[in-house]
């Protein structure tokens, strides 16, 4: 088990690149246009590079149950933890009207991938499994935030939005994987979706704090308290307890209750900001769940990460 103070040195870069897109976002430096293009960049090119240069031949990922627990689990877990959003903003006085339903899915699903990825990649250098299983367990995570998430949004659920780069990459990963197709890829073709697929982590937690920022408006905190509070207690505690439960009691592969961990000490994903202002939400709410558990994240996540990884004994 990797020592507290290894673990902390994995996560903080993380969340210093997240400060440095911020910082870039609110000094102007950052245009709109720019902003959409290298999202475009990341979504339909660098990402899928990256899953294809990951998936295919990944020990993890030997047996199809492997794959098939890593996508029920993102599916399973996260909607139950916009549920249990759901029940904790309602006695929490957040009422409908007031972003309730915003809370619900901003709390209930963490930041799975782009912020979870390098931190697998550093705390396990030796082992590629756990980071194989990042972008399918996601698979799992699109689907619950998709349908049970966009339901208590908008009361309907947009199967189509989850047909993008990545999704496709880990489809056409997963069969590459299974049918043995993968070892007839070119060397030079490998290489060259592994060199592009390396940008992509750095990109995206940058564009990541970009976001914040963007959506960092004047009056952001009025009467941010009660939904910074319940958002920490959902997410960082009842979510991450959830999760940790889930990868000491199931039979699981130990690469994926490795992965469970790491999920287990994530803040809230930052797509939810983007889904309430689409689809007639509170941004302002989501944007108040980010901001509290990344910052509390950064205190947490270590100490999460440490504890569940001897209490889950991989």
């Amino acid at each position: 088990m990797p020592a507290y103070f290894t673990i902390l040195s994995a996560t903080l870069p993380v969340f210093l690149i997240m400060g440095i897109g911020f910082f870039f976002h609110r000094r102007g430096w950052l245009g709109e246009e720019v902003e959409v293009g290298v999202m475009k960049l990341g979504l339909n090119l660098l990402f899928p590079c990256f899953i294809l240069s990951l998936v295919p031949g990944n020990p993890a990922l030997e047996t199809v149950s492997s794959a098939v627990w890593a996508i029920a689990l993102g599916f399973a877990l996260v909607a139950s933890a916009i549920g249990i959003a759901w029940v904790v903003a309602t006695a929490g006085g957040i009422k409908r009207g007031e972003g309730r339903r915003t809370f619900s899915i901003s709390a209930g699903v963490q930041n799975y991938g782009f912020v979870a990825l390098p931190i697998v990649l550093e705390l396990f250098p030796d082992n590629q499994g756990p980071a194989g299983l990042v972008f399918v367990h996601g698979i799992g995570v699109e689907i619950a935030m998709w349908t049970v998430g966009l339901a208590v949004m908008t009361g309907k659920a947009g199967f189509r939005s989850m047909i993008n780069g990545p999704f496709i990459a880990v489809m056409a990963a997963l069969f590459l994987n299974y049918t043995g197709l993968y070892r007839f890829i070119p060397n030079i073709i490998a290489t060259t979706m592994e060199m592009m697929g390396r940008c992509a982590i750095p990109m995206a937690i940058f564009m990541i704090g970009a976001t914040i920022g963007r959506y960092f408006k004047t009056g952001i905190f009025h009467e941010a308290f009660r939904v910074a509070t319940l958002s920490i207690v959902v997410r960082l505690f009842l979510g991450a307890g959830l999760i940790l439960c889930a990868a000491c009691f199931l039979p699981l592969p130990d690469d994926l209750k490795r992965l469970l961990v790491v999920q287990a000490a994530m803040p809230a994903a930052v797509f939810p900001i983007v889904l309430a202002r689409l689809f007639g939400g509170q941004p302002q709410v989501a944007i108040q769940v980010v901001i509290a558990t990344s910052i509390v994240g950064i205190v947490t996540a270590p100490l999460v990460i440490a504890w569940g990884l001897a209490w889950v004994a991989v």
